[in-house]
């Protein structure tokens, strides 16, 4: 009988669970952001800021934040886990806790804020997601009444956290949430997947709605220039070569240059 969950996806979100459980007994007595993704680690350097970089995934300020991150992480990690290698859907999880992290720390570096810390598997969350665009685009997904493409879903999360990033770029935070680490976590999930290989913008329904246009006005200029050079044609055979205008002996070596 197969598992409800592959190995990677059940092995993380039974650690999230646990730690977030152990921080829960302990109570008032330690804080997550001893060892989160904290930008004091510039002013105020220490081992656990450094450790933060690589273990605030593993962390969780609330129940909810769990909740949801464990729900969506199992849904998409159990899909992807299961269709590519191992080595790759490890990579994916590894660029995209890391990558974001800096990512984050450089733009507080940047710009004017308060001490503030990360923690959550969001990043995690969103490079799946991102995975899942490229992949299954146009896999349904239930959102409680109403089954929608996972591409409208996918698409409205990161272009909101890229707008959010852009304004955090200056010093404009739309909430509490890290949303440079939603927007690059799924970016790194896309781009892992061969995204940057799947996509072009000529197949944006815009674009190739363009381009039909203009194919279609090509088809008609040539149809039109046929004609043309059949009336010319047909001139010269009544008339003789001296009958033809400048134009027209123009048109005509520029239609023989063209074949």
């Amino acid at each position: 009988m197969r598992a409800l969950l592959p190995p990677i996806t059940k092995g993380l979100l039974i650690s999230w669970w646990v730690i977030w459980l152990l921080i829960f007994a302990a109570g008032g007595s330690f804080s997550p952001a001893v060892v989160s993704l904290n930008n004091q680690i510039f002013s105020e350097p220490s081992i656990g800021h450094f450790l933060g970089i690589v273990v605030y995934p593993f962390l969780h300020d609330s129940f909810l934040h769990l909740l949801l991150n464990s729900i969506v992480f199992a849904s998409l990690g159990a899909l992807l886990e299961s269709t590519l290698t191992r080595k790759l859907f490890i990579k994916i999880l590894a660029v995209a806790t890391i990558a974001p992290g800096f990512l984050w720390l450089l733009i507080n570096l940047l710009t004017s804020v308060e001490p503030s810390h990360v923690v959550g598997s969001s990043g995690m969350v969103y490079a799946l997601l991102g995975a899942c665009l490229c992949m299954f685009p146009d896999m349904q997904i239930s959102l409680i009444i109403v089954e929608v493409k996972l591409y409208f879903v996918a698409v409205a999360l990161i272009a909101f956290s890229f707008v959010a990033t852009i304004a955090q770029l200056f010093s404009v935070q739309w909430g509490n949430s890290a949303h440079s680490i939603h927007f690059l976590g799924a970016l790194c999930g896309w781009l892992l997947v061969g995204g940057h290989q799947r996509f072009s913008l000529s197949e944006l329904p815009f674009l190739a709605s363009l381009r039909q246009r203009k194919q279609r006005f090509d088809a008609g200029k040539r149809q039109q220039n046929s004609q043309r050079v059949d009336d010319i044609l047909a001139k010269v055979s009544r008339s003789g070569i001296g009958s033809l205008s400048s134009a027209e002996r123009k048109f005509l070596e520029q239609q023989s240059r063209k074949k």
